[in-house]
C-alpha cells in the first residue's frame, strides 16, 4: 500500500480511490506515465488487465479477519480463479460473489453466482463450504439469487463452478448473460445441467 501511495503521489494527484468492486484507482495520471504506472503495479503484484473470469470475482474478508465468517472467502476466491482461469474462457464477465456469513458483506444474493459461507461435512468432519445461489443482479437487472446447492465443501464448490460456467456457455442463446440464462430455467433444471457440466 505504501508503494501504491508513492505511485499516486509521484505520477497522479496523490489520491487513491477504492471501488465497490474491490478495485483501486489512481486518478489523474498523465497519459505519458500510464505505462510506467502499470508496469510498477504489476511488479508489486497488481494486474492492470484481468480476464472476464477474474474481473467478476468479489469476496468479503472471510474468516481470516471476521469472527462471523464461516469460510476463507478471500483464499477460496483466489483458489477458484486460479483453477477456473485455465479451464473456462468467458467472453463476458460473470459476477461471482463470495461472502462468509449471512451479513452478506459481498452481497452473495446479487451476484450472477453467489456463494454464502457455511460449514460442510466431509467424511464426518466440518470443513469450509458454501451454499450456491444463481441469478442475482442489480441496477436495471436487479434480482435476488435463488439457491441451487446447499453446503458444498469448498473443494466441491470449485468443481461445481466449473460445471456451472461450462453449462452456461454450452446452453445460452446468442451472447445471453449468465443472469438472463439462469433465470430462464427452474432450479431443478439448473441442478440437472450443472450436474452434467
Amino acid at each position: 500500500m505504501i508503494r501504491i501511495a508513492e505511485l499516486a503521489e509521484n505520477y497522479g494527484s496523490g489520491e487513491v480511490r477504492l471501488t465497490v468492486w474491490q478495485n483501486l484507482i489512481i486518478p489523474n495520471v498523465p497519459t505519458a506515465f500510464v505505462d510506467t504506472v502499470k508496469k510498477a503495479l504489476r511488479r508489486i503484484g497488481f494486474d492492470t488487465k484481468q480476464s472476464h473470469l477474474r474481473s467478476g470475482f468479489i469476496a468479503c474478508t472471510g474468516n481470516s479477519y471476521c469472527k462471523f465468517a464461516s469460510s476463507n472467502t478471500k483464499g477460496h476466491a483466489l483458489e477458484f480463479m486460479d483453477y477456473l482461469d485455465g479451464r473456462v474462457a468467458l467472453d463476458q464477465p460473470v459476477n461471482v460473489h463470495l461472502t462468509g456469513c449471512p451479513h452478506s458483506c459481498a452481497q452473495h444474493y446479487m451476484g450472477d453466482i453467489g456463494l454464502l459461507g457455511t460449514k460442510a461435512k466431509v467424511g464426518g468432519e466440518s470443513v469450509d463450504g458454501y451454499h450456491v445461489f444463481v441469478g442475482g443482479g442489480f441496477g436495471s437487472n436487479q434480482a435476488v439469487g435463488r439457491q441451487v446447492f446447499t453446503a458444498l465443501s469448498a473443494e466441491d464448490t470449485k468443481f461445481t463452478l466449473e460445471r456451472m460456467l461450462k453449462s452456461y456457455l454450452t446452453h445460452r442463446e446468442n451472447g445471453e448473460s449468465f443472469q438472463a440464462w439462469s433465470n430462464r430455467h427452474e432450479v431443478g433444471r439448473l441442478q440437472e445441467m450443472f450436474a452434467d457440466g
